[in-house]
């Protein structure tokens, strides 16, 4: 939904009742500092936004403000505070500029540039864009990243629906609010992702810290999505979707789609490199290969290892083009053997802690077993993971039985 139409929503469905319901208190018509409230444009990653105007100068603005269930938590408001500071660093046309920021009752407000037009997620749902428009695309989003990462800002949740399309078909790159830099302090607790399962890079499953290359990872699976319609790694459940980003390499664009030229698929494919070594260093080096130019000072990244290519059986975001199929692999999902490892009490460990987390527990237990060469102390710190007290005394009851 564009924020236009979102906007629609609002003055169709709310002016008469005055209140937007979204639990802020926040009401049309309201002054805010200096800022009248007209309307609300939707949720993002931290907060709610509105649509607000300047009392002074007459200009349209977004409104952002943390939602009420979010105020007092600390890290969430830190968070927060972060993503004002980090935008405050970045000028760029492709970049949602902030305009101000201030405390508005004891709580933090951001006021940023207004865009109007559609998120990249819903104008491929619409639409299936050329190659052009794509590649186009493309340019201005690595643009965008090329400045970030060049202030060592690592953006960490890429995808098509933190990309905005005005309708002047500039790209807004949104959402900066679990963005990093390499000052920054981790705010998640181990053991914990941040950001979208489908576009994450192998690293950060692993428990590693983003960097630029991680960025360029989520962009290539944003690409290789709007060039096939499909997603490059998928599976039927979260463990099947991380399981594949570590091991299995995609068919290459070009054996999905033959339009696609061979520069562009191949550059797509480097991107995606399990290694982040494997991936182009710079946002610019991928924008120069998806036009079929060599990096200057580029070196051929390592060898790939040969793996399975892997099926395309489920959540495509839009029809595939007519003429292409999926190349069969019948073990894709089939988890790597643990035999001949001494693995056993981590099995043990990992199965019980799935029952409270899910399928994310074996990363869990993964990042943990590094850290931590005591089962005691293994098992006190995978309890730190399950949010519920109770849920935390029934799993460490499990380990006294054992002992």
């Amino acid at each position: 939904m564009t924020a236009a139409r979102q906007l629609h929503v609002v003055n169709r469905g709310y002016v008469g009742e005055r209140k937007l319901g979204d639990g802020t208190g926040i009401e049309i018509g309201q002054k805010i500092g200096d800022y009248e409230v007209t309307g609300r444009l939707g949720a993002g990653g931290l907060g709610m936004v509105y649509e607000v105007r300047h009392l002074i100068s007459g200009r349209a603005e977004a409104m952002k403000v943390l939602l009420p269930n979010q105020m007092g938590t600390e890290a969430m408001v830190e968070r927060f505070r972060r993503e004002v500071q980090l935008l405050a660093t970045l000028n760029h046309p492709n970049i949602a500029n902030l305009h101000n920021a201030f405390y508005y009752r004891d709580q933090l407000v951001m006021v940023m540039e207004l865009v109007h037009g559609e998120t990249l997620r819903d104008r491929s749902h619409r639409i299936a864009m050329p190659l052009a428009a794509v590649l186009n695309y493309a340019s201005q989003i690595l643009s965008a990243l090329a400045l970030a990462h060049q202030a060592g800002v690592v953006h960490r949740d890429i995808k098509p629906s933190n990309i905005m399309i005005t309708n002047q078909d500039v790209v807004k790159l949104l959402d900066f609010g679990i963005a990093i830099t390499d000052r920054s302090v981790g705010l998640t607790t181990p053991g914990f992702l941040l950001g979208s399962l489908n576009y994450m890079s192998p690293e950060r499953l692993n428990g590693e810290k983003a960097t630029a290359r991680s960025d360029i990872y989520s962009v290539a699976v944003t690409l290789y999505e709007l060039l096939t319609g499909r997603l490059p790694i998928t599976g039927a459940t979260n463990y099947e979707i991380m399981l594949a980003h570590l091991q299995r390499t995609p068919v290459a664009p070009t054996e999905v789609n033959p339009v696609i030229p061979l520069a562009v698929s191949q550059a797509v494919m480097r991107a995606l490199g399990k290694d982040p070594l494997e991936r182009f260093a710079t946002a610019s080096a991928f924008h120069l290969a998806l036009q079929g130019v060599s990096p200057a000072g580029e070196q051929t990244p390592p060898q790939k290892r040969i793996t399975a290519p892997m099926t395309e059986e489920a959540t495509a975001t839009r029809p595939a083009p007519q003429g292409t199929r999926p190349v069969p692999s019948p073990d894709v999902h089939k988890p790597p053997s643990s035999a001949g490892t001494a693995s056993l009490p981590l099995e043990e460990l990992t199965r019980q802690l799935a029952v409270f987390i899910g399928p994310v527990a074996k990363f869990v237990v993964k990042k943990l077993a590094v850290q931590y060469n005591d089962l005691d102390q293994l098992y006190a710190q995978a309890a730190k993971q399950i949010p519920l007290e109770t849920d935390r005394e029934k799993f460490l009851r499990s380990r006294r039985r054992q002992s």
